[in-house]
C-alpha cells in the first residue's frame, strides 16, 4: 500500500530513462582507489632497504622524514625479503620482534642495566617458486611487566652527566638454509622507533567553573561531584632542624587548612593543552600572611624520568633515581576581591608542546611521569616562623587530544599514524 505524506518532497521518476552503466575499467572523469600496497622500487634513497651477505630485506618508503622506520599504535612491519643466491634452499625464515631498556645511573656506579621487555617471534612463509617473501608482521601494543599488562613505551633517549635512559626497539630476521648439503644460516637486526598514539579517555576540562562564596571552613574552593578534586596542601618548615618548636607545631596546626589547590579529575591532557587551576589563601587573622606568601609563588611542570635502583629483593625494596626537567611555568592571575585575609590564584599551565610529550611507565624499572609542582614560601627571613606550603601532583600527559586514537584507528583500518612529535625524545639510528 502506498502512502502519500504532504510533508515529504515530490519526486518525478522516468521508468523509461535507462540505468547506468558499470564497467571495471574507470573513465576518464572517474577516480580509482588504490587499496593494495605501494609497490616497492628497491631505491635505496627512498625506501629502508637493509643488506647482508645473502638476503635483502626492504621495509618500503622512507616517511615521516625520521632516520629510522617508524611504525604508530598497532602497526604492522610490512616488507619483503629476497635471498640473494637462488641456489641455497631455504628451510626457515623468522622474525624477532625485540623491546629494550637501557639504563645507567651514578647510583649503579656507571654500570648499564640492559632490560629485554618485550619479545615476540613470527615465522615467515617462503615460496622457493618466487623470488622474494612478502611478510606483515603485527607490532603488540602491550607486553607483560611485573604481572601486569602494560602499554608498550615509545622509543625514548635521555641523558644527563652518568645518567642515561633508552627505550629502543628491534626487529632480528633470521633465515637458515641448506647448500651444498651445509646448514646455513644468517640474521639482520634492524632498530625502528615505535612512536604510539595516545588520547585522554574522557573530555578534559579546558575552564574551571566558578568559585563558590558560600563554603566555610575553608571559605573559598571549587566544589563538583565527579570532574574536580579540591584538597588542602599541608604547611612545612623547611628547616634543617630535625625537631620543631611548640610555636612552630602550633602554627602548623593552625594553618592547616589555609590553602587549598583545586585541579580538574582526572587531571589527563593531551601534550600541548593547558591544564587550568586555583589556589585558594585564606589568613582571615593574618591578611599578611597571604601577600607574602604570593610573592614567592612558584607553580611548574616537570617532567621526571626515573631509573629502578634495586636496594632489595623484598617486596617494596625498589626507589627511583631520577631527573627532573622543566617543561612549562604557570600563567597566574591574582584576586582579592573576596573578603579580608582571602586571595584567589587562578591560572593555566601548558603541557609542553603539541604531541611530544607522554607519560609511560615499565614497572619497576623505568618511567617518565610528570609532576605539576606548587610552591608557596615566606621570605628567607621568616622561614622559621611562617611555613611553606608545598606539593607535588602527577599529571597524565597523552600525545593527541580526545577522540584522536579511536578516529585513527577506524578512518585507518585499525592502524594509527605514528606519533611523530616524539622524535625530539630520540637518539639517531641511522
Amino acid at each position: 500500500m502506498t502512502v502519500h505524506d504532504a510533508s515529504l518532497p515530490a519526486y518525478e521518476v522516468d521508468e523509461g530513462q535507462s540505468l547506468p552503466t558499470y564497467s571495471s575499467q574507470a573513465a576518464s572523469t572517474e577516480c580509482l582507489l588504490q587499496f593494495e600496497p605501494p609497490r616497492r622500487t628497491g631505491c635505496p634513497a627512498c625506501e629502508w632497504i637493509f643488506e647482508t651477505k645473502y638476503f635483502k630485506i626492504n621495509l618500503g618508503r622512507k616517511m615521516w622524514k625520521l632516520n629510522s622506520p617508524t611504525y604508530g599504535l598497532q602497526a604492522r612491519i610490512d616488507g619483503s625479503i629476497e635471498l640473494l643466491d637462488a641456489t641455497c634452499k631455504v628451510e626457515s625464515i623468522h622474525a624477532t620482534l625485540e623491546g629494550r631498556l637501557k639504563a645507567t645511573c651514578p647510583d649503579r656506579r656507571g654500570q648499564a642495566e640492559n632490560t629485554l621487555f618485550l619479545s615476540h617471534t613470527v615465522d615467515i612463509p617462503f615460496d622457493p617458486a618466487l623470488p622474494e617473501a612478502a611478510f606483515s608482521i603485527p607490532l603488540p601494543a602491550h607486553t607483560g611487566k611485573a604481572g601486569k599488562n602494560v602499554l608498550c613505551p615509545p622509543s625514548f633517549y635521555f641523558s644527563e652527566a652518568n645518567y642515561t635512559v633508552e627505550v629502543s626497539y628491534f626487529c632480528r630476521f633470521s633465515l637458515s638454509w641448506k647448500n651444498k648439503r651445509r646448514k646455513k644460516s644468517d640474521s639482520r637486526l634492524i632498530g625502528f622507533y615505535y612512536l604510539p598514539k595516545t588520547n585522554p579517555v574522557s573530555p578534559p576540562i579546558c575552564v574551571l567553573p566558578p568559585a563558590s562564596r558560600h563554603c566555610e571552613n575553608p571559605p573559598l574552593f571549587l566544589q563538583s561531584p565527579d570532574r574536580l578534586t579540591s584538597f588542602a596542601i599541608p604547611p612545612s618548615f623547611q628547616s634543617q632542624r630535625r625537631s620543631l618548636s611548640s610555636p612552630q607545631l602550633a602554627t602548623l596546626d593552625k594553618l592547616r587548612d589555609a590553602v587549598y589547590l583545586s585541579l580538574p579529575n582526572p587531571s589527563t591532557y593531551a601534550s600541548g593543552q593547558e591544564m587550568p587551576f586555583m589556589l585558594s589563601l585564606s589568613f582571615p587573622d593574618d591578611p599578611c600572611l597571604g601577600e607574602l606568601l604570593c610573592e614567592n609563588v612558584a607553580i611548574h611542570l616537570y617532567k621526571r624520568v626515573g631509573v629502578a635502583n634495586r636496594t632489595s629483593k623484598e617486596p617494596g625494596g625498589i626507589d627511583f633515581t631520577e631527573r627532573n626537567t622543566l617543561v612549562s611555568s604557570a600563567k597566574l592571575r591574582k584576586n582579592t576581591g573576596w573578603a579580608e585575609g582571602v586571595i584567589v590564584l587562578k591560572g593555566e599551565i601548558q603541557t609542553g608542546s603539541a604531541g611530544a610529550e607522554m607519560s609511560w611507565s615499565l614497572p619497576n624499572n623505568a618511567h617518565t611521569k610528570y609532576i605539576f609542582r606548587v610552591s608557596l614560601r615566606p621570605p628567607s627571613n621568616f622561614a622559621s616562623h611562617i611555613p611553606a606550603f608545598i606539593h607535588e601532583e602527577e599529571i597524565n600527559i597523552c600525545t593527541s587530544s580526545w577522540g584522536t586514537v579511536d578516529r585513527e584507528l577506524l578512518s585507518g583500518g585499525g592502524v594509527t599514524t605514528p606519533a611523530v612529535g616524539l622524535a625530539s625524545n630520540l637518539r639517531r639510528i641511522y
